[in-house]
């Protein structure tokens, strides 16, 4: 056997074993066409590293992945003879593997790690499996082909300093695990992409979302899979009011705009329009003593729409808890953008798009692996993994990354 089929990557191994990145290489049809020191395997950890240690150069980063290895005499001779590749080898490596095998790896781990309820119950909501659905962008380093692919942000001042890369991600709102990632330029919009990432929910989920994810289109492609909605209204939403339940909410509809305009146009007002039902809930949160604003001081209204029509089944004060987990994947986009690469000014090193793809992807990979690591450690203490610290989880992962967990000494 090859030395670099032998390589052992610790915590990355674990949650992405070699037979599951092989069959993402072979799928992707990027393997060696012959015996390389630095094969696709080994680059797709190699992607990883890369990730977890955004601050260290191309060599480094090999060093450490190789650094499992060296209580072997006959192996530390060979590294030090064939097995240290030049920047330009690993650059050239990292093209030949691409980004579309890393997206698949990624995408194999996309699994429910909230079993069920009763396992969970902090996964759950009165019985359905919580997602959360949220999008963020990555500087990138300018080149025109950065430039063309992604594009620069801009505002009343001007455009920005640096294009940028946009991510949005569905994740378990209860474990942080992703559920699926979109990554793609600026001009497709967080709206757009979510749209690819709803087939991905099924009967027994609810997903929850901010203002910028509720349209008529949105919701019908999630009813479509069987999942429920509770989104964030924006303020200009129109939401005639068609019956108050006793609880104080009320039965509202969402129209599909170009029906909608047309039925305008013809005298049609109001509740007359037809759309897709849903209840919407109002609330605010009392501030506690501390409060800059004093005791008792409210926050802004919170108005949230629901496919969840059923009061008793579904109470209308256990909704504030509900939209409060949306955070967890806020959360989960500090641990990529501020303890993963080191602050959300921080650029990407990658000067090409498919290079760019393929380092958002490894940290993704990270992340998921960290996450995975987290999550068994609190479902073998039956607590909530949100008592788990990411950055600590994250700094152990780091140090036993090359540990020989494909190899025993």
């Amino acid at each position: 056997m090859r030395l670099p089929d032998r390589i052992g990557v610790g915590v990355l191994t674990a949650a992405f074993p070699p037979e599951l990145v092989d069959l993402a290489v072979e799928e992707w049809d990027v393997r060696e066409q012959r015996h390389r020191m630095l094969p696709a395997r080994v680059m797709a950890y190699y992607a990883m590293a890369y990730a977890m240690f955004s601050g260290d150069g191309y060599t480094e980063v090999w060093n450490k992945l190789l650094g499992g290895l060296t209580w072997a005499k006959r192996y530390r001779q060979r590294r030090q003879v064939g097995m240290q590749p030049t920047t330009a080898a690993l650059t050239k490596a990292r093209a030949r593997l691409g980004w579309e095998a890393m997206a698949a790896i990624l995408d194999a781990t996309a699994t429910r790690l909230a079993a069920d309820a009763k396992a969970a119950p902090w996964a759950y909501f009165h019985g359905l499996r919580v997602l959360a659905v949220d999008g963020f962008t990555m500087n990138v380093v300018r080149t025109p082909a950065t430039v063309a692919a992604f594009g620069v942000p801009g505002n009343g001042g001007g455009k920005g300093p640096y294009p940028q890369v946009r991510v949005v991600a569905l994740a378990e709102a209860g474990t942080g695990s992703l559920q699926g990632v979109q990554v793609g330029p600026l001009v497709d919009g967080e709206q757009r992409m979510a749209r690819r990432l709803w087939p991905r929910l099924g009967p027994g989920d609810v997903v929850v979302g901010d203002r910028g994810f509720l349209s008529y289109a949105d919701l019908a492609a999630i009813i479509a899979t069987g999942a429920h909605a509770v989104l964030r209204v924006k303020a200009d939403t129109d939401l005639p009011v068609l019956r108050v339940a006793e609880d104080g909410s009320w039965i509202s509809r969402i129209a599909d705009p170009d029906a909608a305009r047309r039925l305008r146009r013809k005298g049609m007002t109001g509740a007359d329009i037809p759309g897709i039902e849903v209840r919407v809930i109002e609330y605010t949160v009392a501030g506690d003593p501390g409060h800059p604003l004093g005791a008792g001081a409210e926050s802004e209204l919170f108005c949230l729409v629901t496919t969840l029509l059923d009061p008793q089944r579904y109470p209308m004060e256990d909704f504030a808890d509900l939209y409060h987990d949306r955070w967890q994947i806020e959360t989960a986009i500090g641990d990529v953008e501020t303890r993963l690469r080191g602050g959300p000014d921080v650029v990407l090193r990658s000067k090409s798009p498919d290079m760019v793809r393929q380092e958002v992807y490894g940290l993704l990979c990270v992340y998921q692996a960290v996450h995975a690591l987290m999550n068994a450690g609190a479902e073998r203490a039956g607590i909530d993994p949100d008592r788990i610290s990411f950055t600590r989880t994250l700094q152990a992962a780091a140090r036993h990354l090359s540990d020989d967990a494909a190899i025993s000494p």
